[in-house]
């Protein structure tokens, strides 16, 4: 069971969106789209999660995939989608 569960079911549906859209944008090789989105997913999380494992967990990966994105995107991919897993319930 997801720490998600106890998130907003549009908070959660909202990083997941980004999550997936910027997934989609980075192994399209398009990390500028991707930022975009995680950038996004920074702000919800920033504002609407609370302190929490999964908070610092989605934090790590979004530091990670600001790391990656343009250079390696295989990794950034594979934490998006990491991430949006974690978001499910």
């Amino acid at each position: 069971m997801s720490d998600a569960i106890d998130l907003p079911a549009r908070v959660r549906e909202s990083l997941a969106d980004s999550f997936d859209d910027a997934r989609a944008a980075v192994r399209a090789g398009d990390a500028e789209t991707a930022l975009e989105h995680v950038e996004e997913a920074s702000r919800v999380l920033g504002h609407k999660v609370p302190p929490s494992p999964l908070k610092e967990k989605l934090k790590h990966g979004v530091a990670a995939v600001e790391r990656t994105a343009a250079d390696e995107p295989l990794v950034a991919s594979e934490y998006l989608r990491l991430m949006s897993q974690l978001v499910q319930p």
